[in-house]
């Protein structure tokens, strides 16, 4: 900190340029130009040009966007920059090999996708979780229509990392009935990132990473606002939020409120899914500020939902109770979560060399409202509630050093304290602290058709609970104070074979400490009412995948197809035993070796500028050592979609028709205990335009899911068992039945240059 502070702070430079057509050569207005380590956004003006002042020298990305254009990413050096850039960007229906616009950003060596926020709007999805189902090797565990989390490549929970903004985002995500709880209010893009990546994401990243970023600041001296309004049918779903920011040459800053609420859903009989309704608010605020060569950003959000949960005990008492398809209390079963994020992102960038120092703080309250099991237990043994405060501070550094265009240093540590307290009658886990801490050292190269990627990171992670209850007794925690160490790796690299042909090869490595569920449970599960029981002599996960992938990418056909092996040592898995306690089933943790196989496959066909046919496919195999099947495994998984973008007319801009499919498999390859399923398709449409009145742009998208309204169980839904007898009717937990979607997006300037 102290070799940062004594830099001088009056390196600065300006950056000019002109955006065109690369067909037309005609000059592009309101072209939007970011720069993500300054946090800065301009336009260009009426002649296509535009103009950044005040920035570092060194190393910089800027990303070029246009409605109606295909983005493009250039990395220059700004100190050496003494001529205006000239840009074209080349518009999305044009398919042609003669116009080449080179990207000069390193390649990556695994798999990643993301979707922005455009894509988002048009799933007309429930959540994040369901949206990145779009995804190859990506399917969702949920518990209705609102608490859902997503699994990459078979894991999910502890297994997945969480990042929000650039830094490590954790909310009580070891319990399956725990969901992300994040709004889409103000995200810019969800990125997710397939495989080990504790390299880059540290412990808990051993399946993947789900990167959240929220949106780009105010153009220089904009002031801009917008408003984006859902309606869903099938929940009768209201969803709104209103956006305001601004941003001068030094200063920018956002403030963002949303909410929603939905109630219980129908299924393909159009029977009632009882307390499966859900609704709550999000405010979001940032203010950035750059001087020299500091930039940096404040980001804070608060989260406030309430979940519907739907128990088997519950199941027939709900049916038979006579609700409007309007009501929304929570009088039954319900969860209310709290969530208050923090992140202050601090940039230093002089010459070759970027300092990060990026400090998080999450504030989560989590609290359980079950009611009491009238089955067994009396009211003097009756659980209660469950209350539990999780506060995590989180430190990210490092130091990117840029030897050349081609190669990249970077050298940093990660680390968290974390605290969980428990205010409630009921616990799952004991009152707890947690430290990590860790050094990483990260090497990037790119020259001409080869790039790679590698390094090793070392971490220690420390759990210490305290001791609470009588010893043999229900609810007993004993005081724990294990202590994990790993050294982990990772390596990959890409090479282009032919113009149109890159492949792809990566060997990552990564470690995850058992949670404290794992570790300590010893009591009744709330919702689906099972005594679990821990194994505090639990080693950590460690795993290692071997990732090998091609893609090709030409005038009229594109596409990749990826295999992985990933061996995690000492897996950890919960098992029924055929044991009872007080009339519950008892279920052990237990540790296994356990390997996880799979293939993915994406192959777009674009025959004309205005017609793309898009088909994806996704297995995972994972068995334990000795062979049996691990549970709760997604099925196999096909997708297909047709699309239309057809040309603007008048005052419709960028008209789009999709038709797509979604493909289940029958979920044959069964864990111990496991019933499948059938197979299931599910018919979706989407359709949708940009309409422009003058200067005034109205985003509308209308997406239907379900379109034929397919009465259907998934694999991957925790309430996938439960069924109800009332009236000599048998009622299911079917997944959701047809659902049509309008989404309203308005943006409006409060300013104009």
């Amino acid at each position: 900190m102290l070799l940062i502070l004594i830099l001088p702070v009056r390196s600065q430079t300006t950056i000019r340029g002109n955006v065109s057509d690369a067909v037309t050569n005609d000059s592009l207005q309101n072209v939007s130009i970011f720069q993500s380590d300054v946090q800065k956004v301009v336009n260009t003006d009426a002649n296509g040009d535009f103009r950044f002042t005040g920035l570092p020298h060194g190393f910089l990305q800027f990303q070029f966007s246009l409605l109606g254009y295909k983005s493009y990413t250039l990395t220059i050096e700004t100190d050496k920059i003494t001529e205006p850039l000239e840009i074209k960007l080349i518009p999305e229906d044009i398919t042609t090999d003669e116009i080449v616009v080179t990207d000069i950003g390193i390649e990556k060596s695994y798999q990643t996708e993301k979707i922005k926020f455009k894509e988002l709007m048009r799933y007309g999805s429930m959540n994040i979780s369901e949206a990145v189902t779009k995804i190859p090797g990506v399917w969702q565990l949920s518990t209705g229509s609102g608490i859902s989390k997503p699994v990459i490549r078979g894991l999910y929970g502890n297994r997945i990392g969480i990042m929000v903004n650039g830094i490590r985002f954790d909310n009580q995500q070891w319990q399956d009935e725990h969901g992300l709880v994040m709004s889409s209010d103000g995200i810019d893009n969800v990125e997710v990132i397939k495989g080990p990546r504790s390299l880059l994401y540290g412990p808990e990243a051993i399946g993947g990473v789900v990167s959240i970023t929220d949106e780009h600041p105010a153009p220089v001296g904009q002031e801009n606002a917008d408003l984006n309004t859902k309606f869903y049918t099938n929940t009768l779903g209201i969803l709104a939020d209103i956006g305001l920011k601004g941003a001068q040459k030094n200063f920018n800053w956002l403030i963002r409120f949303g909410g929603e609420t939905h109630a219980d859903y129908l299924d393909g009989n159009s029977d009632r899914i009882p307390e499966t309704r859900f609704g709550g608010y999000t405010v979001k605020s940032s203010f950035g500020y750059n001087k020299g060569i500091w930039v940096g950003k404040l980001n804070y959000s608060y989260t406030n939902y309430t979940y519907g949960i739907l128990e088997g005990r519950e199941f027939e008492k709900e049916i038979a109770r006579t609700e409007t398809r309007f009501d929304r209390s929570f009088n039954g079963p319900h969860h209310q979560l709290k969530v208050h994020n923090l992140v202050l992102s601090n940039t230093f960038i002089k010459e070759r060399s970027k300092f990060k120092i990026n400090l998080g703080h999450t504030y989560n309250r989590r609290m359980e409202r079950e009611g009491n099991d009238e089955r067994f237990l009396p009211d003097s043994l009756q659980f209660g509630n469950l209350d539990m405060v999780l506060n995590t501070t989180s430190l990210d550094a490092s130091w990117i050093y840029t030897l050349s265009k081609s190669t990249e240093l970077t050298f940093g540590t990660q680390g968290f304290i974390q605290s969980n307290i428990n205010k409630g009658e009921r616990r799952l886990i004991p009152d707890s602290d947690v430290k990590s801490v860790s050094a990483t050292g990260i090497l990037n190269f790119r020259k001409d058709k080869f790039s790679f990627e590698g390094g090793a990171r070392f971490d220690i992670f420390n759990v210490k609970t305290t001791e609470y209850g009588k010893k043999d007794s229900l609810d007993y925690y004993p005081a724990i104070n294990p202590t994990y160490r790993s050294v982990n790796g990772s390596a990959g690299i890409t090479y282009k074979l032919l113009k149109e042909l890159l492949f792809k090869v990566n060997l990552s490595t990564g470690f995850r400490a058992p949670n404290l569920a794992e570790l300590t449970s010893n009591g009744l599960h709330e919702g689906i009412f099972q005594y679990e029981i821990g194994n505090i002599d639990f080693k950590s996960e460690q795993s290692i995948e071997g990732d090998v992938g091609l893609v090709f990418d030409s005038k009229y056909i594109s596409g990749e197809i990826s295999a992985y092996n990933n061996r995690i040592n000492n897996y950890i898995y919960l098992a029924q035993t055929q044991d009872t306690l007080l009339g519950y089933p008892v279920f052990r943790y237990l540790q296994s070796n356990a390997t996880l196989r799979g293939l993915e496959a994406d192959l777009t066909l674009k025959p004309t500028d205005w017609l793309s046919l898009r088909t994806t496919y996704s297995t995972v195999i994972a068995k334990r050592s000795d062979d049996e099947n691990l549970p709760l495994i997604p099925a196999d998984k096909i997708t297909a979609a047709l699309h239309f973008e057809l040309n603007s007319w008048k005052f419709f801009h960028s008209p789009y028709f999709e038709l797509s499919t979604y493909t289940a498999l029958a979920k044959t390859r069964l864990g111990e205990n496991e019933s499948g399923l059938p197979a299931y398709t599910i018919l979706n449409a989407g359709f949708g335009c940009d309409l422009k009145f003058e200067k005034q742009l109205i985003n509308i998208t209308i997406s239907c899911n379900n379109v034929l309204n397919k009465v259907y169980i998934d694999f991957m839904s925790r309430i996938k068992l439960l069924n109800a007898t009332y009236n000599g009717r048998t009622f299911y937990a079917n997944n959701m039945g047809r659902n049509i979607v309008l989404a309203v997006k308005i943006p409006f300037k409060l300013s104009y240059n």
